[in-house]
């Protein structure tokens, strides 16, 4: 009979002293580099302990395996990935910047949040086609980010010349999101600032008209 998630969950030691938490936090860390550097498959959870400077048995007593701590680290990343465009959108409010420049600075801010997938992006791929839990936190992610999407047009609705505001903030979303994979992880013959340029005026054109 499998164990559910909770139930593998209760078996390992949620952290509360000062000592457990940079203990936990130490093997994060080690295997967000781990899997940067080598990829999730060529990782394993004895280079991660030693990474960490912990026994393996420690990294047992936080972790049931390296899938489990992949799913910490992937969480992180994207905690720091909203993090890092939530304060650019604050940045963008307290400025009055043109709306191709505010554009431009938000694809931009993408870009420089997913720099942190980069070297695991393919495992991530794979793992997303077969993982329901990976699965389930990157949709997570992207449903964040179609919403900040939504709240983000929302600042300029008396401008919009769109039908219909969530329907247009699926679509700047997925084709931003589409054309910053593109640059970030594959890389193209044009070059990504010319593709940029041709993003945002797509997007001026078809939220403002101009």
């Amino acid at each position: 009979m499998n164990e559910t998630e909770e139930q593998i969950a209760d078996k390992t030691r949620k952290p509360r002293q000062d000592r457990s938490i940079k203990t936990k936090d130490a093997i994060v860390q080690a295997a967000a580099k781990l899997f940067s550097e080598k990829g999730y498959h060529r990782t394993n959870t004895k280079q991660i302990a030693a990474a960490a400077g912990v026994s393996t048995g420690s990294f047992y007593s936080y972790f049931t395996d390296k899938r489990d701590v992949f799913l910490d680290v992937l969480k992180i990343h994207s905690e720091a990935m909203q993090a890092h465009v939530d304060a650019t959108v604050a940045q963008l409010n307290a400025k009055e910047l043109d709306k191709r420049l505010i554009i431009s600075h938000m694809i931009e801010s993408l870009i420089q949040s997913h720099t942190p997938y980069i070297s695991f992006h393919r495992e991530l791929s794979l793992l997303l086609l077969s993982d329901e839990v990976v699965k389930e936190v990157m949709e997570s992610q992207y449903d964040v980010g179609r919403r900040k999407t939504l709240e983000f047009l929302k600042l300029s609705s008396d401008e919009l010349r769109v039908g219909n505001l969530e329907a247009a903030a699926v679509v700047v979303f997925e084709s931003v999101s589409s054309v910053v994979d593109r640059i970030v992880f594959y890389g193209e013959r044009v070059s990504a600032d010319h593709l940029k340029t041709e993003l945002v005026d797509m997007l001026v054109h078809y939220l403002f008209g101009e």
